[in-house]
């Protein structure tokens, strides 16, 4: 016997729906984070510490812009 049939059509219409009104913009940003916590040690926290983990957040998020800025800028001289 199944006690869960799980979602119903609608249900998945709606997900659906969902997901392709933010699919773009979920998949930039989570492209950033994974490059954050690839390159850029976050997967950890190296301070403990709410204000010295947020500067550490916010100097990948810098780091992270300089070296996009970079790239898109030698993609458009090219």
């Amino acid at each position: 016997m199944d006690r869960h049939p799980g979602p119903g059509p609608d249900a998945l219409a709606r997900l659906e729906a969902h997901n392709a009104a933010v699919r773009r913009v979920l998949c930039r940003i989570e492209k950033a984070f994974g490059t954050w916590k690839r390159s850029y040690g976050l997967r950890r926290m190296r301070w403990i510490g709410l204000a010295k983990a947020g500067l550490q957040v916010r100097l990948a998020a810098m780091a992270y812009n300089l070296r996009r800025t970079v790239t898109l800028l030698h993609g458009a001289a090219a």
